[in-house]
């Protein structure tokens, strides 16, 4: 009851500060953060609710106003709920009931749309591919240490299961691409099934010529996500169409034969090899410079990282983290993110010992913990970017761990809280140098920090 109480004040006032409950759509939370979607940024009171206890800070992603709470956050949003009636059920949002249009058509402003849709269509199935990449963690880890038989009929089972989100990955895509471009999922799903049917990828190479005209060459799709997404892009456009044109009385029938129809030719004869082609390119272009420049490229993405989180930006990379996991089965770019947290967290710790004051010295202790989990955002906007000499010992410290995560080419092998929150996932042949950089991040920042003679 005692930490209920701590989100009353955010609660009783939340409406009050957001502008009331008629200019919410949307109301949700993430891991640490309340998620409003606004209709008019202008009746917001940002500083009143940065003002209020146990808020760590507020951060605006387009139309979305972002509180930062912690690892309490879900507390926080059944409080808030609680008191204000609004619905804890998926609230619906016209924001993500329909393909957005392109209102500014700048590069920025088309990045950003392309950032939220992928974010927007990857996020639902994260967990899926988090319980699967943790017992290929665990399964590697027992065949690492002689605890099981790599060819027994167990690990094949458990191999089976760990594999299982990746290999269907563009089933789960499709699912959710067709929730966010507001057409029917479950057709979706149907076309994302065809693109891994065993028979299609056992014609993977074959050219054919459909109805003796239209040339296909097929590829096997399993573990790819640009295809899936692609080709329900285009289906939301065709069902949506028909919808129009046909009758009601004989919708049931024609738009669903005509959606998939439609949407199964121009997949396999454009937009799933164009997806495909687009998804090896950069996923080839990034690995040809992580192996170029991979100190200098792992030490830049450390150092700038908290900036990259800050803005929200770090959602662009999770399609090349899917990716690499599906063909590579490891990703690199998760250490280097490991050696920014590492720092922050160190450096959060480190503040809780220098700190007079009370309260700097409680998030010092609390968001150095979590930050250290893996959990970042309350340190980053609590501490990393209010004092500078925290946020320059960071990006030292990071940059260090990230070169040295860079250099060695180290692996982690699938989504999970770094450096330490899922530690058993950087097991493998490169745990040596992950733990190198993680440790040289954070000596570096508390030794750059010291030096720097931080003050509260």
């Amino acid at each position: 009851m005692a930490k209920k109480e701590k989100y009353d004040e955010l609660a009783k006032r939340f409406l009050e500060l957001v502008g009331g409950k008629e200019n919410i759509s949307y109301f949700t939370h993430c891991v640490t953060r309340l998620r409003v979607n606004v209709k008019d940024k202008g009746l917001v009171k940002v500083d009143e609710i940065e003002a209020i206890q146990n808020v760590v800070a507020t951060q605006w992603s387009g139309e979305q106003l972002q509180i930062i709470i912690g690892n309490e956050v879900g507390l926080a949003y059944n409080c808030v709920c609680e008191v204000t009636g609004l619905s804890r059920e998926e609230a619906v949002d016209e924001q993500l009931d329909d393909i957005k249009p392109v209102k500014n058509w700048s590069f920025a402003g088309i990045l950003n749309l392309f950032l939220e849709t992928i974010s927007s269509v990857i996020a639902p199935f994260i967990p899926a591919i988090v319980g699967c990449g943790l017992t290929q963690g665990i399964l590697y880890s027992a065949q690492m240490f002689g605890w099981i038989d790599a060819t027994s009929a167990t690990y094949n089972f458990l191999y089976t299961c760990a594999n299982t989100a990746f290999y269907f990955l563009p089933i789960l895509c499709a699912f959710a691409a067709g929730k966010r471009f507001g057409c029917n999922p479950y057709l979706a799903a149907t076309l994302g099934a065809f693109l891994i049917h065993p028979t299609i990828v056992g014609m993977a190479g074959e050219t054919i010529k459909l109805f003796g005209l239209i040339p296909i060459t097929f590829s096997n799709y399993t573990s790819s996500l640009i295809p899936a997404i692609l080709c329900v892009y285009f289906m939301s456009w065709v069902e949506k169409g028909l919808k129009k044109i046909v009758p009601s009385m004989i919708d049931i029938i024609v738009t669903p034969l005509l959606s998939l129809l439609l949407a199964s030719v121009a997949g396999f004869v454009l937009l799933a090899p164009l997806g495909g082609f687009v998804g090896s390119f950069v996923a080839n272009g990034m690995m040809w410079l992580y192996d170029k420049f991979g100190l200098v490229g792992g030490m830049i993405i450390s150092a700038i990282y908290p900036f990259i989180l800050a803005t929200g930006m770090q959602v662009a990379f999770s399609p090349f983290t899917v990716m690499n996991l599906s063909t590579l089965g490891y990703d690199y770019i998760y250490p280097m993110t490991a050696a920014s947290n590492a720092a922050m967290g160190a450096c959060a710790l480190y503040v809780y010992i220098k700190a007079r004051n009370k309260n700097v010295k409680a998030l010092g202790l609390s968001t150095g913990i979590t930050g250290l989990i893996g959990v970042t955002e309350p340190v980053l906007f609590g501490l990393v970017l209010k004092y500078k000499k925290v946020l320059w010992a960071v990006m030292i410290g990071g940059g260090v761990g990230g070169a040295i995560m860079g250099l060695f080419t180290v692996e982690y092998y699938s989504f999970g809280f770094v450096p330490f929150g899922t530690i058993m996932l950087a097991f493998g042949p490169t745990f040596a140098y992950y733990m190198t950089g993680v440790v040289a991040a954070m000596v570096v920042s508390v030794l750059a920090l010291h030096m720097m003679k931080f003050e509260d």
